[in-house]
Formats: C-alpha cells, structure tokens, sequence
C-alpha cells in the first residue's frame, strides 16, 4: 500500500494510527491513540505534524477540519462491525458548525449530514480506502 502511494507522487495527509510515516514521501499528518512513541517522535523531529495544512484544520479553525476519531453516533465510525465515536467531538461539531469533517478510525468509507456538517469517512489505510482532496471541502473517495 505505501508503494502504490508513492507512486501516486501526490501529498498524502494522515489522519493518525501511522505504522511508518517514515516510508510515505510527501506525508504530513495527525496522531491517533495507537500511534507508537517513536511515529511521534519521527513526525515531531521532521516537522510533519500539522495543525492546519492549506485550508484544513484540526482546531476547527476553518470550514474543513480533520481529526481522527468519528464523532459518536452519526453513522460513519465503525470498527469490528462496532459502532465508535467521541462524544466531545459530536459536540465540538454542534459548537462550531463546520462544512465538513474528515475523519479516520473507521472501516467504513461513507458521508453523512450530521446538523448541516457533511461527515465523512475516509476509510482504512490498510483497505486501500482514501479520501482525495481538491480544496475547497471537494472530495473523492478512492481506493488503490
């Protein structure tokens, strides 16, 4: 899978629970809950974590905003079949009402309308499932 990212040559944004950021050329991205102390340390020492990054944010800063965890209840976290999600996100969501909302930690690639937020699955990694991103809240999603 890093191979066929690779060769895309395209910039890749992680949305945490990264192996080896280490082996993606042109990667940047956000920590996840399993991510190892070392991805940490290797994404801090080469600058690669990002907090906004063109007009995503994570700080819910701009209209598109990234995270890793589904928000709790809206349909598109699910793990083992399993629905999962963070309450203080949903609620983050209703506060400050975003376009949209990319998210990983989910098996599923799927959208939904969650209160006027479009939130969106990106899928797994390890699926081959992506999310491309053209700016703008204008997305597709892709599998390798």
């Amino acid at each position: 899978m890093i191979e066929s990212l690779n060769r895309l040559g395209t910039r890749v944004i992680g949305l945490g629970d990264i192996e080896c950021p280490q082996r993606i050329r042109n990667f940047k991205g956000i920590l996840g809950e399993m991510d190892s102390i070392t991805a940490m340390k290797y994404m801090e020492r080469n600058n690669l974590m990002i907090s906004r990054e063109d007009d995503l944010s994570v700080d819910f800063s701009t209209p598109y905003v990234i995270v890793h965890e589904p928000p709790f209840g809206v349909g598109t976290g699910y793990i083992n079949g399993v629905s999962v999600g963070s309450l203080s996100l949903r609620a983050k969501i209703l506060t400050y009402r975003p376009s949209v909302v990319f998210h990983g930690h989910s098996e599923v690639q799927k959208e939904v309308d969650f209160q006027g937020t479009r939130v969106v699955s990106i899928g797994l990694g390890s699926l081959r499932q992506f999310v491309e991103y053209f700016g703008n809240g204008r997305y597709k999603f892709i599998t390798l």
